[in-house]
């Protein structure tokens, strides 16, 4: 396992590649993750963690594994996405090739 974080938090920016990239590693491994994942793996807090959930899951980058695929990306009164946990979706999956891919071509370029 990588070390990933910052003892102290400081000057932590966590993007949402990073983020994707644990979902998908977990994905991979068979488990599951929750905001709570994001918190202890990424060092963020427990705020941040939710943002970047709900703004992956509401881009389809993610997908509940609980939570009705039927359903709307939004909750009801008393439902939060801290109940549910996520897998690495289709579409971040494609966005994650892409990412590689960039990478790739940009370092030939050097």
């Amino acid at each position: 396992m990588r070390l990933r974080g910052s003892f102290l938090r400081l000057g932590i920016s966590v993007r949402r590649r990073e983020v994707l990239e644990l979902i998908e590693e977990r994905t991979g491994d068979g488990k599951e993750t929750s905001y709570r994942t994001l918190v202890a793996e990424l060092w963020l807090s427990q705020d941040a963690a939710v943002s970047h959930l709900k703004r992956l899951w509401a881009g389809r980058f993610i997908k509940s594994t609980t939570y009705p695929s039927w359903f709307p990306e939004r909750f009801g009164p008393g439902e939060s996405i801290r109940d549910y946990s996520f897998t690495l979706a289709r579409r971040g999956r494609e966005r994650l090739r892409w990412h590689r891919e960039r990478d790739r071509r940009e370092g030939e370029g050097e």
